[in-house]
């Protein structure tokens, strides 16, 4: 599973504060805790009004200050993501393309650019889909559209638009066969999801996001927005990786058993 880590978010009212007065050893500390959890990228969003721009670029180069790791740019402003782009030191990812064509003309020179790995989110000019086609329907347009501009089939990550359970039952279920047949039709490309936004509006949100990311993996699902110092969340996702085929012999469960990741070390 490929982890990208949801924490640096300035929607987060803490991370926004620590943003905004410039406090890098809060954003240092975030950034280590959700490496040493597990995080293969780390998701960054600036999104603070009237100061994206700034703010973006800074928390790039504070977390590149304390980590070598890929960064994925989180941002809706095309400025923002110009001016931060050039300071990744590694190959960046880009969250997110639509199919809202202003958004994917301003986004596909970038990715082109700057040979960025993409989320494709399944959004259009009508807003977020709820059914099964038509999340399949603008999967198959950003798919096609991005690979015949010559974008890799492995440097697309297709979101197709998780949205709470709270405000529609269909949501989850809808959600989840869609993934099967965008995998089914693109063997080759990857699915991601932003997973806690599923829970949205109800309690126990942890319990739903770590149950509803083990049916998104049963369905195809391999790269996750995700809270990765959420121990639970993170143990399932081995264990599932095990139970699904992912990991062969299941060699990195035992490991992670024998290293003591699991909960005691065997004996």
């Amino acid at each position: 599973m490929f982890i990208i880590g949801e924490l640096l978010n300035c929607t987060r009212k803490r991370v926004g504060a620590a943003a905004q007065n410039r406090d890098a050893e809060y954003i240092k500390e975030i950034s280590h805790n959700q490496v040493n959890a597990g995080a293969n990228v780390l998701d960054v969003n600036g999104g603070i009004p009237g100061q994206e721009v700034e703010c973006l670029s800074w928390l790039v180069n504070v977390v590149q200050e304390a980590l070598e790791i890929p960064l994925c740019l989180d941002s809706a402003d095309v400025v923002a993501l110009k001016s931060a782009l050039p300071l990744c030191k590694q190959r960046p990812m880009i969250n997110s393309i639509t199919d809202e064509l202003a958004r994917y003309q301003a986004v596909l020179p970038l990715l082109k650019e700057y040979h960025a790995k993409v989320i494709a989110l399944c959004m259009g000019a009508a807003g977020p889909p709820t059914g099964v086609e038509d999340r399949v329907a603008t999967a198959c347009r950003l798919v096609d559209g991005l690979t015949g501009e010559g974008i890799a089939l492995d440097d697309i990550y297709v979101d197709l638009c998780v949205l709470p359970a709270s405000t529609g039952s269909e949501h989850g279920k809808a959600l989840l066969e869609a993934i099967g047949q965008v995998r089914g039709r693109y063997p080759g490309v990857h699915i991601s999801a932003g997973v806690s936004n599923v829970s949205y509006g109800l309690p126990e949100r942890k319990l739903l996001n770590e149950v509803f990311l083990l049916l998104l993996m049963a369905r195809g699902l391999d790269a996750a927005i995700v809270d990765p110092c959420d121990r639970q969340l993170m143990l399932n996702i081995k264990a599932a990786e095990a139970l699904l085929g992912r990991d062969e012999y299941c060699v990195e469960y035992i490991r992670a058993y024998r290293e003591g990741k699991l909960g005691l070390p065997a004996a």
